[in-house]
């Protein structure tokens, strides 16, 4: 894998590509690394048929299987054979009886039919009028309604009709065998269940009448077993209940789900599973059986499901899981466990997909318990090295009923659109239910973090998808295409332009086709377009010229190519001409979007086969370099004021990036990052500050992202200018807000003049005039921003005394500049400094040294443009010149003093952060060839304090600072300052 080694050089050094470059011409990159084999196929997922194992009754040579919503099998025990039942007009459900014959009967129904599955005879037996089917055993069909239970038998070729007798009222049909069931009769306030028999009389049983415990009640072969609460089972031949009987004591009651009776046991089935809906037809129970004679559980199923069926010899079928096999299995009377029939695979058949940036959705039609579900799944396939798929991810189900459209933004959201025309997005990595937008569309295009969309009559839109609300609104027309934040529209008959939705003003590129174009796509710098039946084409940007193609419709737009289905045939058309037009495959489904697709984003094309596979084919053609489809940041930020996202989107995937943000003052790098494999979007969440964790100073920035494309094509640098504003400017920044230290210079005339720091000096001038009379100045400290407009601000001592903050806004400094009165009787002191913040607050501080005493007192600052009373901190500092200003001179993120003795010995007095000097450390000697000495703030763009002293002949020279507490060899900045009277 290649890595990328990052750019720290001045950004003119750096390779700017930016949005505009988005339509930059073809180059050679592959479509997929060299090594890639010529197709992947995603096997579609093929599960046992779940409904296989729902078995409704069994008879004498096959037993019933399915459910009404999915439909009803028979499957012959003799060969494992299964035919679908095929259902009369109107009938949808099939009962089984314990015999061969089946009753199919429907809703609302005046008849029911008859079917015998060994010899494939039916009849048809009119219910009496009023009356409803109520249940079925062996050939008899059980009706209910105004006249009551009425058993009806086929006799001598026509329907016989029987009441049912006994006393009471009779409803709530049971279990049964195909001799008779169980029915519920109440009898002068008291319920009975009775044994109800083809002759038509219901007869008393010792069963116990437990209301609401209907499935504690099974019939197995010739034996009824009963199940109740108090945890007592009984087990009766069916032909005789006034006989003797087995009785035993079962546990779990609540958790488990009686079977019924095979040879000396009773079987019962226990859930194993937690969560999820109890179905007894789930494969969740584990089937246990419990001896009549006493004894402890033998388990002889580990996962079955809780509906059993009885064959008329009393072996037990149930649909189990042994082995690992799914199917339908037999248990004797010796609890032996045989195979009928396992269980056939059902394929998942993908009915909708969408490919972006080598992620792989597809709406599946998965086969369920009820019938099959449309469910959502994702595959992640390879983007380096050789073309490799994943593992299936579920995202949901959709519970609309229906297969929507799904398309891909490429930064690994989908956009589903609905039926009725409801668009919902689904964020990457979500699962179901996905959010709905405020939009409705017949039209829908999207890429990035937009989608465009048209409804009917209504004017074209685009919404930003991370906050749902439109930010564009166009004309109505459904003629468009959107590639990142570019949306192309068509206007006069065969021209669009391009739009950026972000302004929603046009970029001033257009393209046109010879004919009346009806469809639109776009991706980077190609946009293809459809007339009608008549023509279609591409026209690159780029060259500003048409690629005309044969007449398609339905064709899709990839990185250099278009693909296009005709005849069953899915073929690849390079836009460049390099390869020509090579076949793909057959998709099953001719419609893109439902059997086939494109990955846009400089990727394959996949399609789905009549098998269910899904085949992925990279397309052969160049790529395309690495562009920049869209980028997200402010073009002005505080950075003080909260977190920031940084984000690019890219034309392809990434194998990894490298971040610079770069000082364009300065030319230095301040902070970096990098990624590996991205799909779509580069993203920095950015705190606001610098690689040491400091607030950015105000000023002018660029963030660099150089993006390694996972294709191996060239690397490309995106970069997105921005200005830093609302934070302090850096120290001593007082014009230009480059990011460097100025220096404050006033004459004798009055003239105070801010002198820009640049390549370690000081040169151009911004001058204000008129500090002479009133406005004479005796000293000044140049300060940090009191007002928070993020321009440093300028404390002034007067010759009366008083001392003001002046706030030039990055202007000249002058008497008539605003200003703050701080207070007056500042004239005890011959010295006047701010370093900086010397308590740690955030905020900087003032030092000031009393005339008479030589004592140096802090004042730091209250945070309401004042200071607090004063501290002192030091005595016996009269016989030092104070440097103006020093700052952090040894890097330890304290401000420093900065003072030369009388023997002409520079020492740098270390701040502690808690208002106090440390000991004071020697720098050098020989510094008193100068008469003054000023901490400029950093001159020459190194992050670091320099210093600045005038020599007693006006010469100025500069040091240049380590940032370790010493400096550099001296610059000579130029003679002539003695024409300053101070400088500060």
């Amino acid at each position: 894998m290649r890595r990328h080694t990052l750019v720290r050089n001045a950004i003119a050094a750096v390779t700017a590509l930016g949005i505009a470059a988005a339509v930059a011409p073809l180059a050679t990159a592959p479509a997929f690394a060299a090594d890639a084999p010529a197709e992947l196929t995603v096997p579609a997922e093929r599960t046992p048929d779940y409904n296989a194992t729902v078995i409704n009754g069994a008879g004498e040579t096959g037993y019933l299987s399915g459910w009404t919503q999915v439909g009803f099998n028979w499957t012959s025990y003799a060969d494992g054979s299964t035919a679908p039942v095929a259902m009369p007009q109107g009938m949808t459900t099939a009962w089984g009886t314990g015999t061969d014959t089946l009753v199919l009967t429907g809703k609302d129904v005046a008849s029911v039919v008859q079917r015998n599955m060994k010899d494939g005879s039916q009849r048809t037996l009119a219910l009496p009028k009023g009356q409803l089917f109520a249940g079925t055993f062996g050939d008899v069909v059980v009706t209910d309604g105004p006249l009551g239970m009425r058993l009806l038998t086929w006799e001598d070729g026509a329907v016989k009709e029987t009441a049912v007798s006994g006393a009471g009222q009779l409803h709530s049909l049971y279990a049964g065998n195909k001799d008779g069931m169980f029915v519920q009769r109440d009898l002068s306030g008291m319920t009975q269940i009775c044994w109800l028999g083809r002759d038509g009389i219901a007869r008393s049983t010792h069963l116990q009448a437990e209301q609401f415990d209907n499935g504690k009640i099974e019939v197995g072969g010739d034996r009824a077993v009963q199940w109740t609460k108090d945890g007592k089972a009984t087990v009766w031949k069916t032909s005789d209940f006034w006989a003797s009987t087995d009785q035993l004591t079962i546990p779990g009651y609540d958790n488990s789900q009686l079977l019924g009776a095979v040879g000396d046991n009773v079987l019962v089935a226990r859930r194993v599973s937690t969560g999820g809906q109890e179905r007894y037809s789930s494969l969740d129970y584990k089937v246990v059986a419990v001896p009549l004679k006493g004894g402890p559980e033998r388990v002889v199923l580990e996962k079955a499901s809780a509906m059993a069926r009885f064959k008329p010899d009393g072996t037990m079928l149930i649909g189990a899981v042994v082995d690992g096999h799914q199917g339908v299995y037999a248990v004797g009377s010796a609890l032996d466990v045989t195979k009928v029939r396992e269980s056939p695979a059902l394929t998942s058949v993908p009915t909708a997909l969408a490919l972006a940036q080598g992620r792989l959705n597809t709406v599946d039609r998965v086969p369920g318990e009820d019938g099959p579900e449309v469910r959502l799944r994702g595959i992640d396939l390879s983007v380096t090295g050789p073309l490799t798929a994943g593992q299936r991810t579920d995202r949901g189900a959709d519970t609309t009923g229906e297969t929507p459209e799904i398309q891909a933004t490429g930064d690994g959201r989908l956009v589903y659109r609905l039926a009725d025309g409801t668009v919902k997005v689904l964020d990457e990595g979500a699962k179901l239910p996905a959010r709905t937008l405020a939009v409705k569309a017949d039209e829908l295009r999207v890429s990035g973090r937009y989608a465009a969309t048209h409804r009917q009559g209504e004017q074209l839109r685009v919404t930003d998808l991370d906050t749902g609300s439109v930010v564009y609104t166009g004309v109505n027309t459904r003629t468009f295409a959107l590639s990142g934040s570019t949306l192309w529209t068509g206007g006069e008959p065969g021209v669009a332009q391009a739009i950026d939705v972000r302004t929603g003003k046009a970029t001033g590129k257009g393209m046109s086709a010879p004919c009346m174009m009806t469809s639109l796509q776009a991706q980077g710098g190609d946009v293809y377009w459809e007339c009608d039946r008549d023509k279609s084409g591409v026209y690159d940007t780029a060259a500003g010229k048409n690629i005309e193609l044969p007449a398609h419709q339905g064709a899709l737009l990839g990185d250099g190519f278009v693909a296009w289905q005709k005849d069953g045939e899915l073929s690849v058309t390079d836009l460049r001409g390099t390869t020509g037009t090579h076949k793909v495959g057959k998709p099953a489904v001719a419609k893109p979007g439902q059997g086939w697709t494109v990955d846009r984003f400089g990727g394959a094309v996949a399609y789905v086969d009549a098998a269910g596979d899904t085949h992925v084919v990279p397309s052969g053609v160049n790529s395309a370099p690495v562009r920049a489809l869209d980028e997200d940041f402010p073009a002005a930020v505080d950075a003080k004021s909260a977190a920031r996202t940084v984000r690019w989107w890219a034309s392809k995937p990434l194998v990894s990036w490298d971040l610079t943000l770069v000082d364009l003052a300065t030319r230095n790098t301040v902070r970096t990052a990098t990624g590996q494999e991205t799909r779509g979007q580069v993203r920095l969440d950015w705190d606001g500050k610098n690689s040491s964790g400091q607030d950015l100073p105000a000023g002018k920035y660029a963030w660099n992202v150089t993006a390694v494309p996972a294709d191996g094509g060239p690397d490309q640098t995106f970069t997105t200018p921005f200005e830093v504003k609302g934070t302090a400017a850096a120290p001593r920044d007082y014009v230009g807000a480059d990011g460097l230290g100025d220096l404050l210079a006033v004459t004798p005339a009055g003239v105070a003049d801010f002198r820009a720091g640049g390549d370690g000096k000081v040169d151009a001038k911004v001058s204000g005039s008129g500090w002479t009379g009133a406005n004479e100045v005796s000293a000044a400290a140049p300060f940090d921003d009191v007002d928070g407009d993020g321009k440093n601000d300028v404390l002034v001592r007067l010759t009366s005394g008083e001392l003001r903050t002046y706030k030039p806004g990055g202007k000249a400094l002058t008497p008539s500049t605003p200003y703050a009165k701080i207070g007056s009787g500042w004239n005890i002191f011959d010295a006047l400094t701010s370093p900086g913040d010397m308590t740690g607050d955030g905020r900087a501080d003032l030092l000031a040294r009393e005339a008479s005493t030589g004592d140096l007192y802090l004042y730091e600052a209250n945070g309401a443009g004042n200071f607090k009373s004063r501290v002192k901190i030091g005595t016996g500092f009269q016989n030092y010149l104070l440097a103006s200003g020093a700052g952090d001179v040894n890097g330890d993120g304290k401000a420093d003093l900065l003072a030369r003795d009388a023997a002409g010995v520079l020492w740098l007095y270390p701040g502690t952060g808690s208002g106090a000097l440390a000991t004071r450390v020697k720098v050098g000697g020989g510094w008193q060839v100068y008469n003054a000495l000023v901490g400029a703030g950093d001159l020459n763009g190194d992050a670091k304090p320099d210093l600045l002293a005038r020599g007693t002949d006006g010469v100025l020279w500069a040091y240049p600072g380590d940032g370790k507490g010493n400096f550099g060899g001296r610059v000579k900045v130029g003679g002539g300052w003695q024409m300053y009277k101070f400088l500060f």
